[in-house]
């Protein structure tokens, strides 16, 4: 698979995360934006989203995500999507178990009809690649949607093998020099279906039909030096068994003093809940 994955540049991994974890992502989100716990069927989950999101102002809607965006980091639901099985499973086997997710709110895209361009939404992006933003070409990126009437008419669009062109000339957002012909993928992703891809990966946002709300992370190894500004805060996620003895043992000598001198119970208690974090 990931000899795929540098091939094409993105692999879509289908049922990545369970429909029980992107029913529980979505209850959330209503909860917080009616400010309460409704008991609601799920398959209803959508509507009740475009209700809310049809009475928000244009230039209320970055503060209002923010504010959805640190309910759901408050509430550990970041991590709990990228802990999935298959797709942990899949982001280790690319990256290694040392695993961090960029904080940035973001990463809660929203794309509405009749805003199908970046200068009515900064959520619909054209052609780029997200190193231009800062992004390591050691990282990648997790996208998945969240809120979408249905998946037939395509989320995001790829130029097929435009990460091996390397850096693109862009300004304003906007690339200043593309080769005349070449071929493109859209994607049709149904729920708890995930692509990871490539920062280098030109890509651009397919046209809303209907509103939709996709997450996006930006996943790198931390024990890996990073290429990029150290503009963002990371959170990580997942320790490698060398990673979970370093903080056992507590600084780079790897000298034991906190270990030493307690008793074994409060010891093994130590280890049981590093071991918990990954």
């Amino acid at each position: 698979m990931n000899k795929k994955f540098s091939d094409k540049g993105y692999h879509i991994i289908k049922n990545g995360i369970s429909l029980k974890t992107i029913k529980l992502f979505q209850k959330k989100i209503i909860d917080f934006i009616y400010n309460k716990n409704l008991s609601l069927n799920s398959n209803k989950n959508y509507d009740f989203f475009c209700k809310k999101i049809k009475g928000l102002k244009k230039e209320n809607r970055f503060g209002y995500f923010t504010e959805i965006y640190d309910y759901l980091f408050y509430k550990n639901l970041f991590e709990k999507i990228l802990l999935e099985k298959k797709l942990y499973k899949y982001t280790i086997d690319l990256l290694g178990r040392d695993l961090a997710f960029q904080c940035d709110p973001s990463f809660l895209l929203l794309n509405l009809p009749k805003e199908n361009s970046p200068k009515k939404n900064y959520s619909f992006k054209d052609w780029h690649q997200e190193i231009w933003s800062g992004a390591s070409i050691a990282s990648v990126n997790v996208w998945t949607p969240i809120f979408q009437k249905n998946n037939k008419f395509g989320q995001m669009e790829f130029i097929e093998n435009s990460h091996k062109w390397g850096h693109i000339p862009h300004r304003s957002r906007s690339p200043l020099d593309l080769p005349r012909k070449y071929k493109t993928k859209k994607i049709n992703l149904s729920y708890g279906d995930v692509v990871i891809f490539s920062t280098l990966l030109v890509h651009r946002s397919a046209n809303a039909i209907y509103p939709r709300l996709a997450t996006s992370f930006q996943v790198k190894n931390f024990k890996l030096q990073d290429n990029t500004f150290q503009n963002k805060n990371w959170k990580i996620y997942s320790y490698s068994e060398m990673s979970k003895i370093e903080r056992i043992l507590g600084n780079h000598y790897l000298s034991p003093y906190r270990t030493i001198g307690i008793d074994a119970k409060t010891s093994q208690g130590i280890v049981q809940k590093i071991s918990k974090l990954s």
